[in-house]
């Protein structure tokens, strides 16, 4: 009797073990936004407007993201690349986040995509592998490059990645569609009232 406790003990903790995920990788969406009225004085505007804002990913406490502090180009270069991967602690980046609209998805993955993503972040740290443009590379679809070559996201061309995710909010619908499918965590931010925050109108797709 004591045995077959023991076994099933083990089974028990055998399952147990394997429903946990390895890891837990975040989705990190600052929306787009604009002065409300009466505070255009006080507040600047925001690159994108409305339909701007930023989308970056995190893992064991760091945060990662497409970005050009240099500027961008209109479309797509070889030589002179604008683009680069920036690399935060999480902690450092969410003290910028308390005043700001922010969706945050949180996404459980195995221990195979965890050495994968980080291999190829730390690729695309080093070398950025795509200029910054208008109409070519930016946050939105250099995040979902990465989470495709994961699994995460189906994979697509790379027009057909820029196209279907030309700003965050068409790469934020995906998202939170994958993680009602999946019953992934989000966490919201309502943000300041002194700016007019882009809205989702799929309140279908969002949990709160």
């Amino acid at each position: 009797m004591k045995k077959l406790l023991m076994t099933f003990l083990t089974l028990l903790f055998a399952i147990f073990t394997q429903a946990q995920p390895d890891h837990t990788l975040k989705v990190l969406f600052r929306y787009g936004s604009r002065p409300a009225r009466g505070f255009e004085k006080f507040e600047h505007p925001d690159f994108g407007g409305i339909h701007g804002g930023h989308v970056c990913l995190g893992i064991d406490s760091i945060v990662v993201g497409f970005d050009s502090p240099a500027g961008y180009h209109i479309f797509p270069r070889k030589k002179n690349r604008k683009g680069v991967f920036l690399r935060e602690r999480e902690n450092n980046y969410m003290q910028d986040t308390i005043k700001k609209k922010y969706a945050i998805v949180e996404i459980p993955i195995t221990e195979a995509q965890y050495l994968k993503l980080n291999k190829i972040l730390e690729g695309y740290l080093n070398k950025p592998p795509y200029d910054y443009a208008f109409f070519g590379m930016r946050c939105a679809s250099a995040t979902y490059d990465v989470l495709s070559q994961i699994g995460i996201m189906e994979q697509k061309s790379y027009l057909g990645n820029v196209i279907s995710n030309f700003y965050p909010k068409l790469f934020r619908r995906k998202v939170f569609r994958l993680a009602k499918e999946n019953n992934y965590k989000i966490s919201r931010l309502k943000g300041r009232q002194t700016r007019t925050w882009e809205e989702d109108y799929l309140q279908s797709l969002i949990m709160e």
